[in-house]
């Protein structure tokens, strides 16, 4: 009973924590023609985001009815109460529990037109090395996948957190990047697929580190 009133209160209360943050903060989008054209089409697309960007990607993407893997853990019962307060959904499973069932659901979703997001390194690392299961719902589906990640001009970083989890301080500006459309190809031998793996991999890399230094320039000038 107490865990299930735990389960009900916490996400409630980071909620409004969210959106109280958010009334204060700027924004500042990074984004491409391309992933922009997608948008406005209403195609599916698949984000991809690093596990460290888990606790405002709801926020800054609600009521876009994404469906979100999120692990089966108890930390996953808590996201998914917030996911779905944010207007979006879920599909629970990950790569170490109830993976399976929860790939074909997620390709399930994307084949219904509908976007989804995966964090290709949770729930539990290592940090910012993406698995397989992302190139092989963008595989099946043929949608794209969108390399997305933000980053906090004030913020807190928990560095004793295996993913450096960042969250943002009252007053920030919020630098939200969004890398260009992956396509997978249909076929692809073993090899192929690493390469793949390989490569949005980096290209997630690349967002990120982009939005970093777009959020330093910004902390440099608010400083002066």
């Amino acid at each position: 009973m107490k865990r299930r009133f735990l389960v009900w209160l916490l996400p409630l209360i980071a909620v409004w924590f969210q959106r109280l943050i958010g009334l204060t903060s700027r924004f500042r989008f990074l984004t491409n023609e391309r992933y922009e054209e997608l948008f406005k089409n209403k195609k599916p697309f698949i984000y991809s985001i690093w596990h460290t960007n888990v606790l405002y990607s709801p926020y800054l993407h609600r009521g876009k009815n994404v469906a979100v893997l999120i692990s089966e853990s108890k930390d996953g019962d808590y996201i998914n109460q917030v996911v779905h307060r944010f207007g979006n959904t879920s599909i629970r499973g990950s790569s170490s529990k109830g993976g399976s069932k929860a790939l074909k659901a997620m390709i399930q979703h994307l084949k219904k037109g509908l976007p989804a997001a995966f964090t290709p390194d949770g729930p539990r690392g290592p940090a910012l090395v993406l698995q397989p299961g992302i190139i092989a719902a963008a595989q099946v589906t043929q949608v794209p996948i969108i390399p997305f990640h933000y980053e906090c001009s004030r913020q807190w970083i928990l560095e004793k957190a295996w993913d450096k989890h960042r969250v943002p301080k009252p007053f920030t500006t919020f630098v939200v990047s969004y890398g260009e459309p992956i396509s997978v190809p249909r076929e692809l031998n073993e090899e192929e697929f690493e390469q793949m793996r390989l490569k949005v991999e980096e290209a997630m890399l690349n967002n990120r580190n982009r939005a970093i230094a777009e959020a330093e320039r910004i902390r440099k000038g608010e400083s002066k």
